[in-house]
């Protein structure tokens, strides 16, 4: 009989850590996680990433001149130029055309392209492609880059990599960290 109190003792005290862990260490469900914005913001990325890829495919290895291009010539919706870190919107309308105006008008664009120019060709692995506006003064942001892979800087990294822009520094390239 001792040993059936003992083992159903033990169960107890292993429910009890359990159900402490889960209420007190785990995060809450309805607190958003703060990595989610940023690994949102990567994947939107990945794939204007995917979409350059591909018009350059269909292009003989050209990058489209803007994202507009890219809007109206592959198959890329424009919520994924919005980052969910900043105040942008979607773009909106009809058809693809005005989606890639409103792109244009402002607000609707998170990323800065710096592809224009560029070929499959002639692209390195260091070369930046475009990056993520920060949503605060030295804020960090994600960076694609020319083999397609994208990263997360912090605001030193973000600030001289706006800094090389503002020059006219073309194309630009980052060493790694």
């Amino acid at each position: 009989m001792t040993s059936r109190r003992r083992i159903w003792g033990f169960i107890f005290v292993a429910v009890l850590v359990c159900a402490f862990l889960a209420v007190f260490l785990l995060p809450s469900r309805n607190q958003p996680h703060p990595v989610v914005p940023r690994v949102k913001s990567a994947s939107n990325l990945r794939q204007i990433g995917q979409a350059i890829l591909l018009y350059s495919n269909d292009f003989a290895g050209q990058y489209p001149d803007t994202f507009q291009t890219l809007l109206m010539n592959e198959d890329i919706t424009s919520s994924v130029f919005v980052s969910p870190s900043r105040s942008e919107t979607p773009a909106e309308g009809a058809t693809t055309r005005q989606l890639a105006d409103q792109l244009d008008a402002g607000g609707h664009l998170s990323y800065v392209y710096l592809g224009r120019g560029l070929t499959a060709h002639t692209v390195t692995a260091n070369m930046v492609v475009a990056y993520e506006m920060p949503a605060s003064a030295n804020g960090g942001g994600n960076v694609l880059f020319g083999d397609g892979h994208v990263e997360y800087f912090d605001g030193d990294y973000i600030s001289n990599l706006v800094a090389k822009v503002a020059t006219g520094e073309f194309p630009v390239t980052m060493p790694s960290e």
